[in-house]
């Protein structure tokens, strides 16, 4: 039986460590190959950036096009299952030419009852989409974590229960992400101190990306930061 984090109890003592894009430095970003390193390496926590495809299938890809991080070329959402899966991630070190990027709902069958899903609905509007395949999936409410730039991406994940963490620089949209019941908080670590103080004392969870310098996360911890996306968490997690 794998224990998995709580989310309601990640503070500055006890953070949340969550695996950027799958630990990018570990394997290709965003692939099936970088969660499992994470895994491997006692990550519990992942990250993946969800985009769909013409057909409506959500992928995992960060950008809306897929020349930097695969052979090929075009956007992400003129694509269908068919030219996505034909797809092969850009060489990295240490693994075969076969790697290739995932659709959501691989990742959530691998990983189902092993880690606490991180996901990001990059393309507008695809917020209810991505939770209806965490519904599909079977995943509890404790097991993922919703996160977007676009607060009415995240309406969908607080009406069917999973926490929502609203992506920002500033400190614009508290009200706003307060009254639509987001209790989370992603901040750039870049933000001046006044911006993590004003979501903190707000009363929300603050999470920094992404950090992966421990000097930073030092700096970070002593604004309140409860979390910190990393592409190497376990350097993080060490002194």
């Amino acid at each position: 039986m794998v224990t998995l984090p709580s989310l309601e109890t990640a503070t500055p003592e006890t953070p949340l460590w969550i695996a950027h894009r799958g630990a990018a430095s570990l394997a290709p970003e965003n692939t099936l190959e970088a969660y499992r390193a994470a895994w491997a390496s006692g990550l519990r926590v992942l990250e993946q950036d969800v985009r769909v495809l013409a057909d409506g299938t959500l992928v995992v890809m960060h950008d809306a096009s897929v020349e930097r991080t695969t052979t090929g070329s075009g956007p992400v959402g003129a694509m269908d299952l068919a030219m996505f899966r034909a797809l092969r991630a850009r060489p990295f070190r240490g693994f075969p030419s076969t790697v290739a990027p995932p659709v959501f709902a691989d990742v959530l069958d691998e990983f189902k009852g092993r880690a606490v899903f991180v996901p990001e609905a990059k393309a507008p509007g695809s917020g209810a989409a991505l939770v209806d395949a965490l519904n599909a999936a079977d995943i509890p409410v404790t097991q993922a974590l919703v996160q977007a730039f676009a607060l009415d991406d995240l309406f969908a994940a607080v009406a069917a229960g999973y926490p929502a963490m609203f992506l920002t620089r500033t400190g614009d949209g508290i009200d706003a992400a307060r009254a639509a019941g987001v209790q989370w908080a992603g901040v750039d670590r870049r933000a001046p101190p006044a911006v993590f103080a004003a979501w903190r004392e707000a009363g929300f969870r603050v999470v920094a990306y992404t950090v992966n310098d421990r000097a930073e996360r030092d700096r970070l911890l002593a604004l309140g930061v409860c979390g910190f996306f990393s592409d190497d968490p376990v350097s993080l997690m060490t002194d």
